[in-house]
């Protein structure tokens, strides 16, 4: 026999099959957090004592990462017996990134959980925390939160809002069978991702490795090397010689004042240069005072001297204005192939000497009282007398348009693999869609 289905009377949701019900959280549902900014800063954290999850500890496969818990005093632990963590329990992150879940079914100690989580616990037996995990992973759940979350630079749903959330529900039997339907055939589908994801870094690393070896040893491999006398580039071709940067390179430093152009140009390291105006994250980091900024042409190199430490490097083809913490930098003589540089200043090698000439430290806020640190800053005297090859203009020439072809070769595969990617990914959240609905009969 057919199934039968009904009107769900909730557009995102559709029909369901008529044995389905419609059961608002809220009514079926313990929902418990630490209210506001109330939370436990870094004053709280020991060595040793009671879990504490934070929304760093989510492992993004529905379980905490124990290991990487903050540990409070049992007194800080015992204030709230509410906020204990049960078996059974799901937890979820409810403000800033939206959503993320935790399914606790093997709590290896007594845990405790820090502000922006709530708990959610079952008071009733017409839903069970398995099932309704993998609701709140699917697009029923994302356009609730997307049509009630508060916030604007930082999103939030409150306890209240959430309670509000109605999820379509099946007799119990039937959402185990969905759930345990759910976890397998997701887990089939996050390998096959896993699996593009590990062929994405490969062909990374294949990338660095055709551009190091070009640009340091050239493309015939039957030239004479000899040593460079510098570590990071061993021997080099003998034709070529070696040079301090700056006797090659010359740094711009034209300020944008008076202003001669509101064109905002952005550097990120897997873009490289590009239109500020052509971002869709991180914005208004720019001041309105364009003034301030200092000058980039085509053909300029340019580079975050706090983070080209990671590759933020990039040959420009605008003209525009940048950060005054950015390096620009370009040819002094007609004798030099702006590409062939570009791709020298950001291989792998290099920036490892750039690590190594790093001053201070740059404190980043994470949240949670968790902070990140990195080096702060490459100095531009450091950068500019390092020592590197240059080898005959017409070799730059030639290294510069093979790295063109070959790097584009293996663009292609990794935007590929990319799309492979979000394929998998929109077909789990199609299969998780089509079971919490009843769609699919499992």
């Amino acid at each position: 026999m057919d199934r039968q289905y009904k009107d769900s009377r909730i557009k995102w949701i559709g029909s369901i099959p008529e044995s389905w019900k419609i059961y608002r959280i809220k009514y079926n549902t313990f929902l418990k957090g630490r209210i506001g900014w109330q939370g436990l800063n870094s004053n709280d954290f020991i060595d040793e004592g009671y879990c504490l999850i934070t929304g760093t500890d989510f492992d993004n496969k529905g379980g905490i990462n124990w290991n990487t818990c903050y540990r409070i005093s049992k007194e800080r632990f015992d204030e709230d017996e509410l906020l204990h963590i049960k078996n059974g329990d799901l937890l979820m992150t409810k403000d800033g990134t939206i959503g993320k879940m935790a399914y606790i079914d093997n709590l290896p100690e007594e845990a405790s959980l820090n502000s922006h989580l709530l708990i959610i616990r079952q008071i009733t037996n017409l839903m069970n925390n398995k099932y309704l995990y993998w609701v709140m992973l699917s697009d029923v759940f994302v356009q609730f939160y997307n049509l009630f979350q508060s916030g604007t630079t930082m999103g939030s749903i409150s306890q209240s809002t959430l309670g509000l959330f109605s999820t379509p529900c099946p007799p119990i039997p039937e959402q185990l069978r969905i759930a345990n339907y759910l976890e397998e055939k997701c887990g089939e589908i996050d390998s096959l991702i896993a699996l593009q994801e590990q062929m994405i870094e490969k062909l990374k690393a294949y990338k660095q490795s055709v551009i190091t070896e070009a640009v340091t040893k050239g493309l015939n491999p039957n030239a004479k090397l000899v040593p460079s006398g510098i570590d990071w580039i061993g021997e080099i071709p003998a034709r070529w010689k070696v040079a301090p940067l700056k006797s090659i390179l010359q740094r711009r430093s034209e300020k944008n004042n008076p202003v001669k152009t509101k064109e905002r140009l952005s550097l990120s390291i897997d873009k490289g240069v590009t239109l500020y105006a052509e971002k869709t994250t991180n914005l208004d980091r720019f001041k309105d005072d364009f003034s301030q900024y200092q000058l980039a042409y085509p053909n300029d190199i340019v580079l975050n001297s706090m983070n080209m430490i990671v590759g933020a490097v990039g040959l420009s083809n605008y003209y525009g204005c940048v950060s005054p913490v950015y390096y620009v930098v370009y040819s002094k003589s007609d004798d030099t192939d702006i590409k062939y540089y570009s791709y020298l200043l950001n291989t792998q090698r290099i920036r490892d000497v750039y690590h190594s000439l790093g001053q201070g430290i740059y404190a980043i806020e994470r949240g949670e009282g968790r902070v990140n640190t990195c080096r702060l800053k490459v100095s531009y005297d450091d950068f500019g007398v390092l020592r590197i090859p240059v080898p005959p203009l017409s070799e730059q020439q030639t290294i510069a348009l093979y790295l063109d072809e070959k790097c584009a070769d293996i663009d292609r595969l990794i935007a590929l693999k990319q799309q492979k990617i979000e394929s998998l990914k929109d077909y789990k959240e199609s299969v998780i869609y089509e079971a919490v609905t009843g769609k699919t009969e499992i």
